[in-house]
């Protein structure tokens, strides 16, 4: 048997450098296959693609724009086509809304919801117009491409109230819908529930909105059903249902609380002496005076109203000062023969369509009433409320709504609702809490808009209290 010969030196060295390059390739042949299949996994697993088919609708004929991505000016919604238009036949006034693109509202648009922006995923989000307009981009809309795995939806809210009604039992996997407000404040809401945003950047208004905390309010978030949380410098709250959260002008994130808004400023009378004793510059109540009859004297205009402090309504006889509370008075003597009217008044400028309730509360008593009952259409009401509104549109004639608190031992005639006044009858001396929900009011029920309110004492002498004047609305 021949020997086998060893190989040389030289030789086992090109052998090893031949299987050190073959195990090489073979290894960065793994991991190219490795790393292919890994992004094709990922591909598959997170690759995205625009979600086409949103729809604007809008509810009104003006007032309702929209500025697609690339164009430098937005222009007004107008109806297109029957052949291109989204929804040919249709009251609405519609167009199609894809990524990047920007949905204002004006306040000429009237108030209540005036337009809304309907996703395939048959969420819809609608826009509010009073009072200084609404702003809002669909900056992504975007689904997995190859499975339901997830949907995500950012929206940037810029100004303006709208409302969010984020559709449930949705195909994919995980749904995320977050609402962007100026820079970093990220609001993240749950599908199938419904919330409130109301971006407040700047007014024309004389006296901004406040927060619960006082100080001038920014953003505001609110829920009905579902859950939605605000993510705010590193700060974070949950907002359940019937609860609202705030951030004020200076950035604060409150914890949220009751979801109820107080339309009425300074109910209690406390800022009477600041507001310069509600002469016509203060920005909360304004006195008035109205002669109701031609040719009075100066001597015969001496209705007044001034605010005194008092036993609060509850312990109207025993209390100590600390105890005591701020009271409007509505004063006129000496014997009067003919009528004068003295009150305050408060504009209110509030949408409240979005209020299926609307309580107003005050405290009253009437001590003096010379004229028996309440004459004629009112018009020797110690106490006379006037509540003055719009049913839906700015162009809408003002109407009002009137509540008649007297005293005396007669009935009304007629009816306890005479017209646009519903009377109350009231015991003498003692504090009487008014308290009515407007919205089973046949006069107000529908009303979307508020202008202001009205107390005043009519008639010949009187002396008439008010206090804890109150308008709250609720979601």
């Amino acid at each position: 048997m021949a020997p086998i010969a060893k190989p040389s030196p030289e030789q086992t060295y090109y052998q090893r450098v031949a299987w050190t390059w073959m195990l090489a390739f073979f290894g960065l042949f793994c991991a190219l296959v490795a790393v292919v299949g890994y992004s094709g996994w990922r591909s598959y697993e997170t690759a995205t693609t625009p979600v086409e088919g949103a729809i604007l609708r809008s509810h009104v004929n003006a007032g309702v724009s929209i500025q697609p991505r690339g164009r430098l000016v937005a222009e007004s919604i107008e109806r297109l086509p029957p052949e291109r238009d989204p929804c040919p036949g249709e009251l609405d006034i519609c167009a199609i809304v894809a990524e990047g693109s920007v949905i204002r509202t004006k306040a000429e648009a009237g108030y209540g919801p005036v337009a809304s922006l309907v996703l395939v995923d048959r969420t819809q989000i609608d826009f509010w117009a009073h009072p200084d307009g609404a702003e809002l981009a669909l900056v992504s809309y975007r689904a997995t491409t190859w499975h339901n795995g997830r949907l995500d939806v950012t929206l940037r809210q810029n100004a303006g109230y709208l409302r969010y009604d984020i559709a449930a039992g949705q195909p994919y996997d995980q749904v995320e819908y977050v609402v962007e407000v100026g820079d970093g404040t990220r609001i993240r809401l749950d599908p199938g529930g419904s919330y409130s945003v109301n971006v407040l950047n700047g007014s024309a208004r004389p006296l901004p909105p406040l927060a619960l905390n006082g100080e001038p309010l920014w953003i505001e978030v609110a829920t009905r059903s579902g859950r939605a949380i605000v993510d705010h410098q590193g700060g974070s709250v949950e907002v359940q249902p019937g609860q609202l959260a705030q951030i004020d002008a200076a950035g604060t994130l409150a914890e949220p609380g009751e979801a109820r808004w107080e339309l009425i400023r300074d109910g209690g009378f406390e800022q009477y002496l600041a507001q310069n004793q509600y002469d016509q510059t203060s920005q909360t109540w304004r006195k008035y005076a109205i002669p109701n009859a031609p040719g009075m004297t100066p001597e015969e205009h001496n209705g007044r109203f001034a605010v005194v402090r008092s036993c609060r309504p509850e312990t109207p006889d025993f209390c100590s000062p600390d105890d005591q509370v701020a009271i409007g008075q509505f004063r006129r003597d000496g014997l009067q023969t003919r009528p004068f009217t003295v009150g305050i008044e408060q504009t209110i400028d509030a949408d409240v369509s979005e209020f299926p309730s609307l309580r107003l509360t005050m405290w009253v008593r009437v001590l003096t009433q010379t004229v028996q009952l309440a004459g004629v259409a009112g018009s020797e009401c110690p106490i006379m409320v006037r509540i003055t509104y719009k049913p839906t549109s700015p162009t809408d004639q003002e109407l009002s709504r009137y509540f008649c608190i007297y005293t005396g031992n007669g009935e009304v005639s007629n009816s306890e609702d005479a017209g646009e006044i519903r009377y109350r009858q009231v015991p003498q001396f003692q504090w009487y809490r008014l308290n009515v929900e407007l919205r089973d009011d046949s006069l107000l029920r529908q009303a979307r808009y508020i202008q202001s309110i009205r107390i005043e004492a009519r008639g010949h002498d009187y002396l008439s209290e008010v206090t804890a004047i109150s308008l709250i609305g609720r979601q």
